[in-house]
């Protein structure tokens, strides 16, 4: 008995020591963690997942041109200038990926210069996905 719970205990401590682990950074890349605290990441040559290519001759989908929209003051060509004066690129440089919208919300799926963003309307107000616009959470 004694030696089954020497050997069950020299396992787990042999598992948990000595171990490198993997982990995901916030922008999707993975890290090899060493146990002698180093690290590295793994695949560096492969792109970011953010990233897009916008092939010679692709269509953007077609959006709802209707009268609402214009009255609201928020079309696709509003939120590319939007787009284009806060990141500071061209127009020509944004391209339509996807989009869903009705009249109250939207989401946007947009390539701009090369990295792919999400775009939500709320009303006739655009935002980045994921920005907190109230600064609810920095206090």
């Amino acid at each position: 008995m004694k030696k089954l719970i020497f050997i069950n205990l020299l396992l787990i401590t042999s598992l948990s020591f000595g171990q490198t682990k993997i982990a995901t950074t916030e922008d999707g890349k993975k890290v090899l963690l060493k146990d002698d605290k180093t690290w590295e990441y793994l695949n560096p040559e492969t792109k970011s997942t953010n990233s897009c290519i916008v092939e010679d001759g692709f269509k953007e989908p077609k959006w709802n041109k209707s009268g609402a929209w214009k009255r609201m003051g928020t079309r696709v060509d509003d939120l590319k200038k939007h787009i284009s004066v806060d990141l500071g690129v061209s127009e020509n440089q944004i391209t339509l990926l996807q989009l869903s919208e009705q009249l109250g919300n939207a989401v946007y799926v947009l390539c701009v210069d090369g990295k792919k963003m999400k775009y939500r309307r709320t009303g006739s107000v655009f935002r980045k996905d994921g920005e907190d616009v109230l600064k609810m959470g920095k206090e």
